[in-house]
């Protein structure tokens, strides 16, 4: 007779941890081309050239994708660590949404006012 064991031999949640640190990545990268974007166009043509047009929706689509990937690397690394204990892997991803939350807020409350 064959016994099966209850617990999940094997999975020690690395693929998982390592999907999540690729999603920050991700959501860094976009966001930081997305703030690139708006640099440039604002430096070259002022505040007339990112109001209104395709480089600002884009910056938006940037900001939404960036913010909701990170969260989403976020939620992914929390139940990784708490499934399988906290690593190194997952400080990335656990910090990705909180500080990019927190720039965005400040930015819009000193900056964009």
């Amino acid at each position: 007779m064959v016994h099966v064991r209850a617990d999940r031999t094997g999975d020690d949640g690395s693929a998982a941890g390592e999907w999540s640190r690729w999603m920050a990545v991700t959501a860094l990268a976009v966001l930081v081309l997305g703030a690139l974007l708006f640099a440039v166009a604002w430096w070259i043509g002022g505040g007339d050239a990112v109001s209104d047009n395709w480089v600002g929706m884009t910056v938006v689509g940037a900001l939404f994708a960036g913010l909701l990937t990170a969260l989403s690397a976020m939620i992914t690394s929390a139940v990784v660590a708490v499934r399988h204990g906290m690593s190194s892997r997952l400080w990335l991803p656990l910090v990705t949404f909180p500080a990019v939350l927190a720039v965005v807020v400040a930015l819009e409350a000193f900056v964009f006012e």
